[in-house]
C-alpha cells in the first residue's frame, strides 16, 4: 500500500502484548508504517503486580497472544519500544489489573513516560467481550470496582490525560451517562462505536467530549459499508483512526487504512478520521493540512 496525498495517519488504539526479543521486528514494523503516512501509534501496555497469570487471564479476550513478560507487566517494555520510536508511540498504561493507591500508582507511570489511560468496565461476566467480571477476579464488590473506575476519571480529568475505555453503551448506558456526567472535560474515547451504534448515537449527541473508533470493526464495515460510512459523517468530528492491532502487526494497521480510503467519505472528513480526531483525542498539536 502506498501513502496517498501524504495523509498523516494516527492510529489511536493499538496494544502492546510484546516483549524486547520482538525489538527488531518492531521496528521494522514501525519503518513500514512510517511510509505510509503513519505518524503516531497510541499503544497501550498492561501493568499487573499482583495477579497470577490464570487471573490475568480472565481479564483478556482470546486470541491475544502475550509474547513478553511472563505476567503481563508491559509497562517497562513499552517504554522501551517507546524511546526507541522517534516519537511515534503514544504509550497509555492499561488500567485493568490496577488496584492499591490508584492515584499514586498512575501518578508514578505519568512520571515515568505514560501519555493516556487505557479501561475496560468489566462489572460483570455479561459484558460484550466474555470477560470475567473484575469484582469476581479482585474479590471486591461492585461499589468498590467503581470507586476505583471513578479515580481513574478523576486522575485522568485533573491531568488532562486522554482515556480509551471500552464499554457497551447498550448495556451500560446509564453508568456510561455517569460518569459523563461527573467529568465533562473528560476526552474519553469508547471504541468500536461504542460497541452498538444505535445506543451510543444518544451519547454521541449529549456529550461533546466523548469519541470512538474503528477498532477491530474491519468485517462489520466491510458488511455494511454505506452504514457506516453514513454514520461516520453523521458525526465527522468524533470518529478516529484505530486497529486493534497488536504492535508486532503493521499489516493490521495497513488493512484498516485501506478500509477508510475504501469508503471515499469526503476528503475534510477523511482527514478528520486519519489526523484531525486522533489529535484531538490524544491532545497532540494540530498537524499540518493534507
Amino acid at each position: 500500500m502506498n501513502k496517498a496525498d501524504d495523509q498523516e495517519i494516527i492510529d489511536v488504539h493499538c496494544h502492546c502484548f510484546a516483549g524486547r526479543s520482538l525489538a527488531e521486528l518492531i521496528a521494522a514494523g514501525l519503518t513500514r508504517l512510517r511510509s505510509a503516512g503513519v505518524r503516531h501509534l497510541a499503544v497501550m501496555g498492561l501493568v499487573n503486580t499482583s495477579f497470577s497469570v490464570e487471573d490475568i487471564r480472565k481479564l483478556i479476550p482470546e486470541g491475544f497472544d502475550y509474547l513478553g513478560e511472563p505476567l503481563y507487566f508491559e509497562a517497562d517494555d513499552l517504554l522501551q519500544f517507546t524511546h526507541g520510536s522517534a516519537g511515534m508511540l503514544f504509550p497509555m498504561v492499561d488500567t485493568r489489573c490496577l488496584r492499591g493507591d490508584v492515584p499514586g500508582l498512575l501518578q508514578s507511570y505519568v512520571a515515568d513516560g505514560f501519555r493516556g489511560i487505557k479501561g475496560l468496565y468489566l462489572a460483570d461476566d455479561g459484558n460484550d467481550l466474555r470477560l470475567a467480571g473484575v469484582p469476581e477476579v479482585f474479590g471486591i464488590s461492585l461499589e468498590q470496582y467503581h470507586r476505583r473506575e471513578w479515580q481513574i476519571f478523576a486522575f485522568a480529568e485533573a491531568n488532562d490525560l486522554p482515556v480509551l475505555y471500552h464499554m457497551d453503551a447498550g448495556r451500560y448506558g446509564d453508568v456510561m451517562r455517569a460518569m459523563l456526567d461527573d467529568f465533562p472535560r473528560l476526552r474519553i474515547n469508547f471504541p468500536h462505536f461504542g460497541i452498538g451504534r444505535r445506543a451510543f448515537s444518544a451519547i454521541l449527541q449529549r456529550y461533546p467530549n466523548v469519541y470512538t473508533d474503528i477498532a477491530y470493526m474491519l468485517p462489520h464495515i466491510q458488511n455494511n459499508p454505506g452504514s457506516y460510512r453514513d454514520f461516520i459523517c453523521r458525526y465527522p468530528d468524533r470518529v478516529c483512526f484505530g486497529s486493534d492491532a497488536l504492535l508486532y502487526q503493521p499489516e493490521i494497521v495497513l488493512q484498516y487504512i485501506d478500509l477508510v480510503r475504501s469508503l471515499e467519505l469526503p476528503k475534510e472528513v477523511e482527514h478528520r478520521v486519519f489526523s484531525v480526531n486522533p489529535r484531538s483525542f490524544l491532545g497532540l498539536e494540530p498537524g499540518a493540512a493534507s
